[in-house]
């Protein structure tokens, strides 16, 4: 054999070729099989590496536009990644949703207002990019966990967030915000461990309140999911009073990790009523 070219028997040749086909098969059977796809992955929205968003899309789409769920993950405004979506692309595109699974800078690289308006600019961008993926714009709805549900809700309570991007907390369609800090001075009084991402003035952690803002005439109707902390009975309170269209779901088994682990799945009695609830709650606005 001449130095410098390897060639390949043919019986090798042939065994090479059946695990290509092999390998290539089980990707495609990975991607599809669970009913949903992933359009594209890690587009960018800012120039951050953190930035960046996953689209989910239905397998059959018709041509039609879809109504759209960003969801922005929990973990603490310091960890947690976009890739942590359980079932929930599965479920929401079996159910005629585009699934956007956003990532957002972190503390410490960043303040909560520089998250809270990663998530402004990820909003921007799924509307500004509605066409070329058939997403209704008129249907754009959040979801959010945690640190995530705190970020969504401060978006579309203080209209200052959306409006730096040149658009309106009137055009989100629904919000669904699952166990996120409503009241940051009573959270961080409890846990002081944010001071770390907050600091230590408490009108900041007003201003870091989506409750703070609760009053706000025209927010997008909204559904809690909650054990009954954070705050959120005077935030139901508030926000009705002011005429907003408000809902909760209240767990009694399923633990603050769970609630999102779950959503999507009929996994046990309480995690089937909660998904029973989102869809419902979704449905009635899309």
């Amino acid at each position: 054999m001449k130095k410098g070219k390897i060639q390949l028997k043919p019986r090798l040749l042939s065994f090479n070729v059946f695990c290509i086909l092999i390998l290539g098969t089980a990707f495609y059977y990975f991607q599809h099989a669970s009913g949903q796809e992933v359009k594209e992955s890690n587009l960018k929205y800012g120039n951050n590496p953190k930035q960046t968003l996953d689209i989910y899309t239905p397998k059959n789409q018709n041509g039609e536009n879809l109504p759209v769920i960003i969801y922005a993950h929990g973990g603490g405004w310091r960890g947690g990644d976009k890739k942590s979506v359980s079932d929930k692309p599965n479920f929401f595109t079996e159910n005629g949703y585009a699934f956007i699974s956003i990532n957002y800078r972190l503390s410490p690289e960043a303040s909560y207002r520089e998250m809270a308006n990663d998530v402004s600019n990820a909003i921007k961008w799924v509307y500004d990019n509605a066409d070329n993926y058939h997403f209704d714009r008129t249907k754009i709805n959040l979801i959010g966990h945690s640190a995530g549900a705190h970020l969504i809700l401060l978006v579309v309570t203080n209209p200052h967030y959306l409006s730096n991007v040149g658009l309106s907390y009137k055009l989100i369609n629904s919000v669904v915000g699952i166990e996120g800090p409503l009241d940051l001075t009573d959270f961080i009084k409890r846990f002081g461990t944010y001071k770390k991402v907050f600091g230590n003035d408490q009108k900041v952690w007003e201003k870091a309140s989506p409750i703070t803002y609760a009053s706000n005439k025209d927010l997008p109707p909204t559904l809690l999911i909650d054990h009954g902390n954070n705050g959120i009975g005077k935030f139901l309170d508030t926000t009705k009073k002011s005429g907003n269209k408000v809902a909760s779901f209240k767990a009694r088994t399923l633990s603050h990790s769970e609630l999102t682990e779950l959503l999507g799945t009929s996994k046990n009695e309480e995690a089937t009523n909660m998904t029973n609830a989102v869809i419902k709650f979704l449905e009635k606005y899309n």
